[in-house]
């Protein structure tokens, strides 16, 4: 069965989704243990899917030159054109990057932080 993730407001998108990972999380490793523990050959197990529900370009820009993006048509297409020759639309385009705060990710090589290179697997587990 599906756990459905829907709305439009971050903070509770976010409660929303831990939520879901959590319950997909324990119904995966409920279908692990039993697996791990069955006698015979289990069954293929159905595994937990997350739908996300949310409105069409959501985390970018929700106007453009007074015209909605999000939610219509536009959030499909470049929402920001041209920015090296619009000013204006260099510092949207600014704007909406950075909310996606890359110095926390990022530092000032353009290097990914060390901490967060450190969470991906290495060796047979690549």
């Amino acid at each position: 069965m599906p756990y459905f993730v829907e709305g439009h407001e971050p903070a509770p998108m976010h409660q929303a989704m831990a939520r879901a990972l959590d319950q997909a999380l324990a119904e995966i490793r409920a279908l692990q243990h039993r697996a791990r523990t069955a006698g015979a050959e289990p069954e293929r197990p159905r595994w937990p899917m997350i739908v996300l529900v949310t409105p069409k370009g959501w985390t970018g820009p929700k106007t453009v030159d007074g015209k909605p993006v999000e939610g219509s048509f536009r959030a499909h297409q470049v929402p920001i054109s041209d920015p090296a020759a619009n000013p204006a639309h260099l510092a949207q385009l600014e704007q909406w990057l950075r909310s996606y705060r890359p110095e926390e990710l990022f530092d000032t090589e353009g290097r990914l932080q060390g901490e967060l290179a450190e969470l991906a697997p290495s060796g047979a587990r690549r």
